[in-house]
């Protein structure tokens, strides 16, 4: 018998959990939503928490054959522009990834986005990309604020070893199981601040169990703060799960009534259940404790009505910004009629409704367009439809316009992840005199422009504004005209 049968194999457990290597490198770009960039063995380098002219020791996440995605785990030496970022949980929290950017330079790296985007997925080149629409101001923009409750903290490093059964907060980067527990958040304001801390220490002081969502057991799930940033409303939304109901009612009440009596001036309060496994701050099921469940906001000489899960600008400031610039490139005429595609809860419709004959607006969401209708009666708007349909099948529905008018212009503004490609076709089918596409996702704008460009349209304006300081997302206003 040979030696050879002897031989001791390759522990595959020992391979398995041998420490990555970690690179050193050099970042030179920013990449859309936020990572850095840069080129090193031919392939191009993704690295969570990084900006450009950093020095970084990185760590690879995933590895393909042309990428290699990886994060930060040591600053070897700044970057030239490198500021402090002034929250103490940069680098932690999910939220931000720019705050240690001048933000000058935050809105110069966005335009270049946004121009290298349209040009190598879109084929856009001849065309001006216009400079960004700075956000004013840049902390404290947020209207809306979502926090979850967690029995499993997240610990800083220093923070003490044992952890505590409770935490409001936001996720950590890549995280879903457990919560960073703040004191504050700089993008909202300072009276959402102390109004998050001072509700924070009421649940504390309950007693009752945050959620656990690995076990589904407990009760606190989830703080919903709206403000009105052009009015001062303020509304808090308590979720909580169905469990130890008789305690759990008792706690909200004794809650709500601390709270009401120390901030005389909230707008309304709201106690909202669900038992949903996802984790979406929204309930099934709502008790107004306060006021009507509702607050308002005002975009120009406009006021919406917003109640607890409808879908508004997050940053009031910012989108009385984009609408106008909206209405200023569009040049609407008194006799067009307009489509309000994805339109949600009708802002951008009712904003515009002097300036045209008729707008006509389409959402797939039944409780947007009751939110949109109510907004249109409040306004005292008499040429705003709302329907609610399915956008991929009703534009090219032939029977939908033996009762209404095929438009002049359409304000196109879908979500985040973008049109059905029927949409896109149908839109083109429609075929109207200027399309506004209103995008928060200039990636598949540029795939979106790509198609409705190739023959019947053309860009005539590009103009991106920034909705969230800090962050990687940026909006793009692009006007197309019929060749």
């Amino acid at each position: 018998m040979t030696d050879a049968l002897f031989v001791k194999k390759p522990d595959r457990m020992t391979k398995k959990l041998k420490k990555p290597a970690f690179h050193e490198i050099v970042v030179e770009d920013l990449a859309y939503g936020g990572r850095g960039i840069a080129r090193q063995d031919g392939l191009v380098w993704f690295i969570d928490g990084a900006i450009p002219g950093q020095k970084v020791r990185v760590r690879i996440r995933k590895k393909r054959k042309t990428y290699i995605e990886s994060y930060v785990v040591e600053l070897l030496e700044p970057s030239p522009r490198q500021i402090d970022a002034p929250c103490p949980y940069f680098g932690i929290c999910g939220g931000c990834q720019l705050q240690n950017m001048p933000y000058h330079d935050q809105c110069n790296v966005k335009a270049d986005q946004v121009r290298s985007m349209l040009s190598h997925i879109g084929g856009i080149k001849n065309i001006q990309i216009e400079p960004v629409i700075p956000a004013d101001p840049i902390y404290g923009y947020r209207n809306k604020m979502e926090f979850t409750f967690s029995p499993r903290r997240w610990l800083v490093n220093s923070e003490e070893k044992n952890p505590s059964s409770f935490a409001l907060g936001f996720h950590p980067k890549r995280r879903f199981d457990k919560i960073l527990d703040l004191k504050a958040c700089l993008l909202q304001s300072d009276r959402a601040n102390q109004l998050f801390a001072e509700l924070k220490d009421l649940v504390r002081q309950s007693g009752l169990p945050c959620y656990n969502i690995k076990t589904h057991e407990g009760v606190w799930r989830f703080l919903v703060v709206r403000e009105g940033g052009n009015t001062g409303d303020m509304m808090v939304n308590l979720i909580t799960s169905t469990q130890q109901a008789d305690k759990c009612r008792s706690a909200v009440a004794w809650i709500m009534d601390k709270i009401s009596t120390e901030h005389p001036d909230l707008t309304t309060l709201i106690h909202s259940t669900t038992d949903r496994l996802a984790e979406i701050a929204y309930g099934e099921h709502e008790q107004i404790l306060l006021g009507d469940g509702k607050i308002t906001d005002r975009l120009g000489s406009r006021t919406y009505s917003i109640s607890p899960n409808a879908f508004f600008q997050t940053n009031s400031f910012q989108a009385e910004k984009l609408f106008s610039t909206i209405l200023k490139q569009a040049k609407f005429s008194q006799s067009d009629v307009v489509y309000d595609l994805y339109c949600g809860t009708a802002a951008i419709g009712i904003y515009i409704a002097d300036h045209v004959r008729q707008v006509i607006g389409i959402e797939a969401i039944e409780s947007a367009v009751e939110d949109g209708r109510r907004n249109i009666q409040m306004n005292h708007l008499q040429n705003i439809e709302l329907i609610q349909a399915d956008m991929k099948d009703i534009l090219r529905d032939e029977s939908f316009y033996e009762n209404y008018p095929r438009p002049d212009a359409v304000v196109f503004d879908p979500p985040r992840g973008g049109p059905h490609p029927k949409t896109i076709r149908g839109l083109l089918e429609l075929a109207p005199e200027k399309i506004i596409y209103v995008s928060c996702n200039p990636s598949i704008l540029a795939r979106d422009l790509q198609i409705l460009c190739e023959s019947r349209y053309q860009p005539v304006h590009i103009q991106p504004v920034d909705m969230f300081p800090h962050t990687g997302h940026i909006e793009v206003i692009a006007v197309l005209q019929m060749k």
